[in-house]
This record gives structure tokens, C-alpha cells and sequence, in this order.
């Protein structure tokens, strides 16, 4: 139970609430994955995996639907594998690249020695997800997979300084309309 629960500051559901039967809002992201084209595998009945093509590569996207928190959770794993010697350097893109997005940030798992960028959103109190905003969702990751991933190869493999691999990605971004 976490503290807000404990300490009651959270709205309990109401009884027509509780009753209702409520949808499962990765429905929503399969349909747009039918629509769009996109490759996609709905792993159990609370996580979707998708494959969202990229500038630079397959982006794979895991979507998990936690009902008990009512919340949607978006992964984007930058597969590949990392050097050692450059922590410093990637904490410090990391930095620059989250000061720069609206929603969402990244982070680096130490277990799977990886980039990822994460997201959530919530949906308490019954709100529903509209196809809008799993749009909004999905272009979000994909935005920042598009400046993260290229940026990242800088660093790590063309030795870039974090600014200067980050100015170069987003460069290489610009040179894409």
C-alpha cells in the first residue's frame, strides 16, 4: 500500500464504479497499432508490445495497463550494448535530453544495462483513454527515441562530449523534415 493510500488521500471508487466492467485501455493502442501498420504482439491481457519504425531504427515499445492503479506505463528500451567508462557521459545526456521533453523521461537500467524512456499516465476515477491520446503517447516515445537513440551513439560510440552528441542529433533530426 503506498502512502497516499495509507493516509487516505486518494478517492476510493464509487459503488457504480466498482460494479461497472471497465475496459482495458491497450484496446485502444491496438486498433491504432491496426490502423498505422504497426507490428505489434499483445503479450497478456495488461501488456502490448509495438514496433514503431524510426529514422534510425525499430523502435520497440512495451505498453503495460496496471488496473489496480489505474495507470498506463510506456517503455522504449535502447537495445544495444554499452561500453563502460562512459556513465558519466550518459547521466549527463540523459540530463540534457530530459530538460528538453514535455512528458516522459529517461533513465538507465543498471539490470539490463540499458536506456530507456519511460512515461505514464492515469486514468483514475473511471476516465477513459481516448485514441488521441495514445496517439499522443506513442508520437511522444517516438520524438524522444528520435533524439535519444542518435544522441546516444554519439556518445558512446563516436566518443562525443553529451552536448556536442546531442547539437549533432538533433542536427541529423532537422536534416529529416
Amino acid at each position: 500500500m503506498s502512502y497516499a493510500d495509507q493516509r487516505h488521500l486518494r478517492p476510493s471508487p464509487s459503488l457504480s464504479g466498482a460494479l461497472g466492467v471497465r475496459q482495458n485501455p491497450l484496446e485502444v493502442f491496438t486498433r491504432i497499432c491496426v490502423a498505422e501498420g504497426y507490428d505489434h504482439e499483445q503479450v497478456d491481457i495488461n501488456e502490448l508490445q509495438i514496433s514503431l519504425p524510426g529514422l534510425w531504427c525499430e523502435h520497440e515499445v512495451s505498453l503495460t495497463w496496471n488496473a489496480a492503479t489505474e495507470q498506463i506505463q510506456v517503455f522504449l528500451l535502447f537495445e544495444g550494448r554499452m561500453p563502460g567508462g562512459r556513465s558519466d557521459d550518459i547521466c549527463r545526456l540523459m540530463s540534457l535530453l530530459n530538460e528538453r521533453l514535455a512528458s516522459g523521461h529517461f533513465d538507465y537500467w543498471d539490470k539490463k544495462r540499458c536506456l530507456v524512456y519511460r512515461d505514464a499516465a492515469s486514468f483514475r476515477g473511471g476516465a477513459k483513454l481516448g485514441t488521441e491520446q495514445g496517439m499522443d503517447m506513442l508520437a511522444h516515445a517516438l520524438d524522444a527515441a528520435e533524439r535519444g537513440y542518435p544522441a546516444c551513439q554519439y556518445v558512446i560510440w563516436a566518443g562525443k562530449s553529451p552536448e556536442d552528441a546531442l547539437t549533432s542529433a538533433l542536427v541529423d533530426l532537422a536534416a529529416h523534415p
